[in-house]
This record gives structure tokens, C-alpha cells and sequence, in this order.
């Protein structure tokens, strides 16, 4: 997906599609350090930037459902690799359900945010890869613009129905850092973050968490 993330720090990282002309540039920076990846499994890949937990240069890479289908009983809403430049170490990260009510979320999360997805970690049979992965989650989530900017350091468009944000948290409930999720209007398309809502109501029809559904209409964020 076309998206343009903010760091907490200010940093401002890309993604691009395969028909963008940036596309090869950033492919062939990650070929070199990861040879076995292949361009055709490569919808989008993301400009080099600092891992806030890792601490060294990442890259993300979409991929085509088919890669990932066989994982998490295929019910999830995003498949991406995340690539740590370095150590030469990778993991897939999907975007999977999150059917918790909020009475229940976690305690970094304010009251007036709503959590749609959290992360899921796939080990890749003969990929290298490290603990690390195992050790934090991102929980991504919508949020009135009060709330944003007060409590996780992030302007939005309370107007602009495609802005995410995401935590990044340690499984021992700590934060690292929060994160700024929007689409990149320059590029022409078709962005989950403009249909983000459509796909979440989707999944709880599916799954049965038809619940959920209503409670995101009834938290005024859509």
C-alpha cells in the first residue's frame, strides 16, 4: 500500500507500488542484502529507515496474499516482510483481528481511540530471523485529533477518515514509540488505509464479530 509513515522523531518514510519509479531504487537496495527475495513478490517496498526497537536501517516489503495465505488461518487484512538491513534478519508481519472490547485495551490506549488490528509474527521456514520480532507488537488504532496530538505526539485531520495510527509496545506492556499511518495522495492506489474501515467491518461479518462492527460506528471515528 502506498502509505507514508511518520515517526515519533519526525522521520518521514515512503512506500512505493512497482510501477513507481522509486520502486527499483529501493528494491535494489534491499537485493543487496537480501538476495533471495524476488521482485515479483514485491508489490510495494518502503525507503531504508531506523528501526525505533531495533535500531538499525529497515525496510518493509507488501506482498501478495498468495505468499501468506497459509499462515493465520488467512485471516488477516495486510501481509508485509519486514527487513532489518544489518543483521540480514527478516520476518513476515501480518495485520490480524483484534476483538477486544475496549474496557479491555491495554493501558497505553486513551480513552476515545479505537484498536483495529494488531500484529502477527510469521517465521518463514529457511529465512533467517531473530528473537527480537517476538519481543514487541504493533496495535494499529483511529483517534480523534485531541487525543493524537495529547497523548501520542501525532497531528491528524479529524476530516481525514484514512489516518491510522500504530504502537509499538513490548510484550511486557511498555511503549517504544507510536507511529503516524497515512495514504500517499501522490500515488494513484488502492490504498488500505482509504477502505480500512470497509475491510474491518468485513472480517467481524466474517468471523462473527458483528459486535465490533457496531462498535466502531457507535465511537464516532468513521
Amino acid at each position: 500500500m502506498a502509505e507514508i509513515i511518520t515517526l515519533a522523531n519526525g522521520t518521514v518514510i515512503k512506500n512505493y507500488p512497482s510501477f513507481h519509479s522509486n520502486w527499483n531504487t529501493n528494491f535494489n537496495i534491499l537485493k543487496e542484502n537480501f538476495n533471495w527475495i524476488n521482485s515479483n513478490d514485491t508489490l510495494m517496498v518502503q525507503e531504508p529507515f531506523v528501526h525505533e526497537y531495533f535500531n538499525e536501517l529497515s525496510m518493509r516489503t507488501c506482498l501478495p496474499r498468495r505468499i501468506c495465505e497459509q499462515y493465520a488461518n488467512n485471516l488477516f487484512a495486510t501481509c508485509h516482510r519486514v527487513h532489518l538491513l544489518e543483521s540480514q534478519k527478516s520476518r513476515i508481519l501480518l495485520s490480524g483481528e483484534y476483538w477486544v472490547e475496549q474496557s479491555d485495551y491495554p493501558s497505553w490506549a486513551e480513552n476515545g481511540i479505537y484498536i483495529i488490528a494488531k500484529s502477527i509474527w510469521i517465521r518463514e521456514e529457511g529465512i533467517d530471523t531473530i528473537d527480537g520480532f517476538d519481543e514487541y507488537e504493533e496495535f494499529y488504532f483511529r483517534c480523534p485529533s485531541n487525543i493524537a496530538s495529547n497523548s501520542y505526539g501525532h497531528t491528524v485531520d479529524d476530516e481525514n477518515d484514512s489516518i491510522l495510527l500504530s504502537a509499538l509496545v513490548r510484550t511486557d506492556g511498555t511503549v517504544i514509540s507510536y507511529r503516524k499511518h497515512e495514504t500517499n495522495t501522490e500515488i494513484e492506489d488502492n490504498e488500505f488505509l482509504d477502505n480500512w474501515a470497509a475491510v474491518y467491518i468485513a472480517f467481524a461479518r466474517k468471523q462473527g464479530q458483528k459486535q465490533f462492527a457496531r462498535n466502531l460506528f457507535a465511537s464516532g471515528l468513521v
